[in-house]
């Protein structure tokens, strides 16, 4: 499919934090720990966290610990009180 320069650079978590809701976004990271089914803690390389949702078909035949070194690509699903990240697709950085 068709895709603009701009969404396949990578943003640090902290930008991701202050884009609107539904921003499309791809970041590189590693996932820090489980919270809860679908969500995770996400880091990326400068150590900010934010919240990451994942179906688990997302994952397709991905298998990552938390040294996997990840991209994932998504929106910013913002409320009043927090951001997170509902991610399409996940992809591990060889």
């Amino acid at each position: 499919g068709f895709t603009s320069k701009h969404s396949s650079e990578t943003i640090s978590v902290k930008e991701a934090l202050k884009l609107k809701d539904d921003a499309k976004v791809v970041l590189d990271g590693k996932i820090k720990s489980h919270i809860k089914s679908d969500k995770y803690k996400f880091i990326d390389k400068n150590g900010d966290v934010i919240i990451i949702e994942v179906d688990n078909k997302k994952w397709g035949n991905i298998t990552a610990n938390k040294d996997t070194l990840l991209r994932i690509r998504g929106e910013v699903d913002k409320d009043l009180t927090k951001t997170k990240i509902d991610v399409d697709s996940v992809e591990v950085i060889k």
